[in-house]
């Protein structure tokens, strides 16, 4: 990989895979001042390996590669769970109609030949990430609170698993439910219970960081992903987040209906690699641990541990 990347915070990132020092330089520094994150590799093998690390927003391939070419290249990228959806735009000096078949049969978003201009390059670029930007929303997104689906929690899942054992860093995972949260539905119907789960993970994202995930697992039960995270650290972050719930009254006016409600939640947390290296074992433990806090009497936090839990 070249040394100097476009490197920008919080922009989407683009991967460019081509030979020529040339062409990655003008891609890099058009596409930087747009606001793009650069990440340029002169070869498939450099751009396989930093994929290890990485999942990049789009990549722009050079089919006519020194090791592996382009074709190759996509289909091992297609053949992957976790990259399989990044889209790739080819951009080669082959212009023949049997080259470009093959650039979309392989798998390719776009077909671009050389010489081509940097302008509709920028185009189709941005017309790709619109577009799948607004299919991630709907395919990966709870429609009633916004919080992420399970569909997407599993692809992240797997993401923070091969995290851990190819860095040893650990994550946890917090299964939550609202306490009592039958009895608002029933006294005030479901516009206001699903008015008080729009404003709950609202009140999540709020705290949480950038890199943690909020997955709507069904009703009032809820999962956050918290990467980079020990046990003992995600039980501080959640006992913040319950004792800053107790303070809050949530409000619906509409429709005729005028009410405020109170909630406090119970949480469950387990962690890899302390408790485990699977999903279906995590959850299951933060899930036990969930109950035995629902069974004390609700609006607590218990941590799992050894297939048992500890409440602090």
């Amino acid at each position: 990989m070249l040394g100097n990347e476009t490197k920008i915070d919080n922009a989407q990132k683009i991967m460019i895979i081509e030979d020529n020092c040339l062409t990655i330089c003008q891609l890099r520094d058009y596409l930087g001042s747009q606001g793009y994150s650069i990440m340029a590799c002169k070869t498939c093998n450099e751009a396989m390996a930093l994929l290890e690390e990485i999942t990049p927003d789009l990549i722009i391939l050079d089919i006519i590669m020194p090791d592996v070419d382009g074709y190759e290249f996509c289909k091992w990228l297609r053949s992957h769970s976790r990259l399989k959806m990044v889209p790739i735009i080819f951009l080669t000096a082959k212009t023949s109609l049997e080259d470009k078949l093959a650039g979309f049969q392989t798998g390719g978003d776009d077909y671009i030949t050389k010489p081509f201009a940097i302008e509709e390059l920028l185009a189709r670029i941005q017309a790709i990430l619109n577009r799948v930007s607004s299919y991630h929303h709907m395919s990966m997104r709870d429609e009633l609170t916004g919080a992420y689906n399970r569909r997407y929690l599993k692809e992240r899942m797997e993401e923070e698993f091969y995290r851990v054992k190819r860095t040893g860093r650990p994550f946890s995972i917090v299964v939550l439910d609202i306490d009592l949260f039958k009895q608002i539905n029933d006294s005030y119907g479901h516009y206001v219970g699903d008015s008080v789960l729009v404003e709950f993970v609202k009140f999540l994202q709020h705290r949480l960081r950038k890199s943690d995930l909020i997955a709507r697992l069904g009703g009032d039960e809820f999962l956050i992903l918290l990467p980079d995270t020990t046990s003992g650290k995600a039980y501080f972050l959640v006992e913040r987040l319950r004792q800053a719930l107790e303070g809050l009254w949530f409000y619906y006016d509409e429709d005729g209906i005028a009410t405020e409600s109170q909630v406090t939640i119970s949480a469950g947390i387990a962690c890899s690699p302390e408790h485990g290296d699977t999903a279906e074992t995590l959850f299951n433990l933060a899930d036990r641990a969930l109950y035995k806090a629902k069974k004390s009497g609700g609006n607590a936090t218990k941590i799992a541990a050894s297939g048992n839990e500890k409440t602090f």
